[in-house]
């Protein structure tokens, strides 16, 4: 390097390098990505661009373009224009730097362009760009999945690359494969497609019938971010179909479940998602009750919880009720209904958690429970996602029509759903233990006479009536199953397929459940026909403590029947209801109006007269006054019909409530026989 003498002055840097430094400070230098052939070898270099570094990295310029600009700067900076030969040096020096800039990663179009083969850059890649996918620790696609012709993997999604070798059009714009086929129960088909979305795949179960409908598969799953758009849904179904075609021995096929429980081959019992089975629900509003059968904490755990209602006979019937619906489908037994019913804060709704707590999440926040303020379709959905497990319908209290827990009680043990045309829920099956809780016994609202038969009914509070000491246990046992849940009821069915795989094994268990139900049978014909519900309990605790599911041993068989005594009361509840209807009359005299009557009418009115067959009662006052007793007169008036107890003409409609006149005013009554409130027809 030659240095300059001492004394002499620098020499002054030459137009074309103030030129370079007007360049550097007002741009960055950058080149394209370089264009390669198939096989990766360069075919040619990027092209040479800047950015400017006051505009941000989305503002790019041509580096030719930047040649006014910086000779521009120079003249504003120095007098003089610079001269075209320094221009031009410094073009060709800023070229030079741009060119050894590190090059642009290519842009997705640009790799479309390479994977499918430039005019002349050689064949696309044989595994048709497959590798593009498989490469990735993600990769959802099966061992052996192969790329059909015409179709090439970018990374931009799925190309069909055109027959007459004139270029390729867009399929897909993510990749999206079909990797698996679910067949359900029924036989029907479901497709599971997974796509790219960002950065993460997504899945989702297609019916067959919509993945050879490109609209129809745009509509199904546009929202879940389908990479589809309905200009190329044609071609979209044509690539799944061909996808599944080349893919026939890759791709695997698994049964669903479509309910959680028994399944159709007889062996099978599904417990939660993928355990062992996928569940994929008929209905989508299923899927937060889906979400709730899930284990968490251990069984070991569960049973410390459980462990001190040994004293609390009446929440271990909850505890019971929910192990014993598994043995419905090998005991040939009908659904039915276990109700908790009486006064508010005596742990109904903590024992039908119990109950829950061997299958699901019970607390109030998950949607394992179940409320009674819904519709008819949506019970019968509710009880649609389970063959052998216990279904939770809390507080009674909160109906919104009577008429409700009327159908469903009388519903229930059908096994199926009412026949419904219109494309609505069409008997649609279920086997389940329905366990109801409320301050109304589920059978105060039913006018079916066979309603105690189907339903076991418990009034007596589960945890006592110590006070204190009964609600700490209430509170200590549903803080445990609320943490605690899911593990009893997958160790139950996993001892219960193996003793009904043993030789005999359907028969012994079925045999046991006959000796219990003769035991049970009691002395009256609505015992007898309880009998085999009861016995369903009984077995179920005896084998849950064999099986030391639980840690405490059965009731005894003389401790069943006490446990449903108060049932036994409420068999005949037309009855019952006539009796509320005297104390009624007898205690509210002085609000029956008469013809003699002087006095001004009672500040909450009068409640009817006395006709000449008996009393003629305003149909509203009955109404409450068996509503504030637990019961509702329309499930009790055709018992009361069956029983003579109402005058009835059959010229009105209905023909029990009879136009009479109370202080003046015709209105609509009951007329109660005198012969039957006295009881002179006995």
């Amino acid at each position: 390097m030659t240095q300059e003498k001492p004394g002499k002055p620098a020499r002054p840097k030459s137009a074309a390098s103030l030129l370079v430094g007007i360049a550097n400070e007002l741009y960055t230098f950058h080149r394209t990505a370089d264009t390669r052939s198939p096989d990766g070898e360069v075919i040619s270099e990027g092209s040479a661009y800047v950015r400017p570094k006051q505009a941000g990295d989305n503002v790019t310029l041509q580096l030719e373009d930047i040649r006014p600009n910086i000779a521009a700067v120079y003249e504003a900076e120095h007098g003089h224009a610079a001269a075209v030969a320094a221009l031009g040096n410094a073009m060709t020096v800023l070229l030079g730097k741009a060119r050894q800039a590190r090059p642009d990663a290519p842009t997705a179009k640009e790799q479309v362009a390479g994977l499918l083969g430039a005019p002349g850059a050689g064949p696309i890649p044989a595994d048709r760009g497959l590798a593009i996918v498989t490469s990735r620790d993600d990769c959802p696609l099966p061992e052996g999945y192969v790329i059909p012709e015409p179709y090439v993997v970018a990374p931009d999604g799925i190309h069909l690359v055109k027959h007459d070798g004139t270029g390729h059009a867009r399929v897909t714009w993510a990749w999206l494969f079909p990797v698996r086929v679910y067949i359900d129960p029924a036989g029907d088909q479901l497709v599971e497609l997974a796509w790219r979305d960002g950065r993460r795949w997504v899945s989702r179960l297609i019916r067959r019938a919509i993945t050879k409908s490109g609209r129809k598969l745009v509509t199904e799953a546009g929202d879940a971010g389908l990479p589809v758009i309905e200009a190329e849904a044609r071609q979209a179904e044509r690539w799944l179909a061909a996808a599944e075609a080349a893919n026939h021995e890759a791709i695997a096929r698994h049964p669903v479940a479509r309910q959680l429980g028994w399944q159709a081959d007889g062996r099978t019992f599904v417990t939660g998602q993928d355990s062992p089975w996928r569940v994929e629900p008929s209905y989508s509003d299923q899927a937060g009750a889906l979400a709730a059968h899930r284990p968490q904490g251990t069984l070991a755990s569960w049973q410390q919880v459980i462990g001190d209602l040994g004293p609390y006979v009446v929440v271990r019937l909850g505890l019971y009720a929910g192990l014993a619906a598994p043995l419905l489908v090998p005991l040939e037994l009908d659904s039915f209904t276990i109700d908790f019913s009486g006064k508010s804060t005596r742990g109904k709704t903590i024992t039908a958690q119990v109950g829950l707590s061997c299958w699901a999440d019970p607390s109030e926040r998950s949607d394992g429970l179940f409320s009674w303020k819904t519709k008819i379709i949506g019970v019968e959905k509710r009880l649609n996602l389970v063959c052998g497990l216990p279904v939770v319908v809390d507080e009674t209290r909160v109906v919104t029509s009577p008429e409700l827990v009327d159908s469903v009680i009388y519903q229930i043990p059908k096994n199926h759903g009412q026949a419904r045309g219109g494309g609505w829920p069409n008997m649609i099956p279920w086997r389940a233990i329905v366990i109801s809780t409320g301050e109304q016994a589920a059978t105060s609202f039913t006018s079916h006479q066979g309603a105690s038969a189907r339903v076991l009914s418990v009034q007596s509070p589960p945890f006592g009536t110590e006070g204190a000491d009964s609600r700490a246990a209430a509170e200590s046992v549903r803080t445990g199953v609320e943490t605690n849940y899911g593990t009893a009821g997958p160790a139950f069915t996993a001892r219960l397929q193996a003793a009904l795989a043993e030789a005999g094994g359907p028969e012994k268990l079925r045999t046991r459940h006959e000796e219990l139900t003769e035991l049970l049978r009691g002395g009256t014909d609505m015992t007898g026909r309880r009998a085999p519900l009861v016995a369903c309990l009984a077995l179920a605790a005896q084998l849950a403590a064999e099986w030391q599911i639980v840690p405490y041993q059965a009731p005894d068989a003389s401790e069943w029947p006490a446990l449903f005594t108060s049932a036994e009361q409420r068999d005949n509840r037309p009855e019952m209801a006539l009796d509320i209807v005297r104390e009624y009359l007898a205690s509210h005299d002085d609000s029956m109006w008469s013809p003699m009557t002087t006095e001004r009418s009672p500040a909450t009115g009068w409640i009817g007269h006395e006709a000449a067959e008996g009393p003629a009662l305003l149909p509203e006052k009955v109404r409450a006054e068996l509503r504030r007793c637990g019961y509702e007169m329309e499930a009790v008036v055709p018992g009361w019909l069956e029983m003579g107890a109402l005058v009835t003409k059959e010229n009105q409609r209905p023909p029990y409530l009879v136009n009479r006149s109370t202080a003046g005013r015709q209105s609509r009554h009951l007329v109660f026989k005198r012969e039957v409130l006295s009881g002179q027809d006995e």
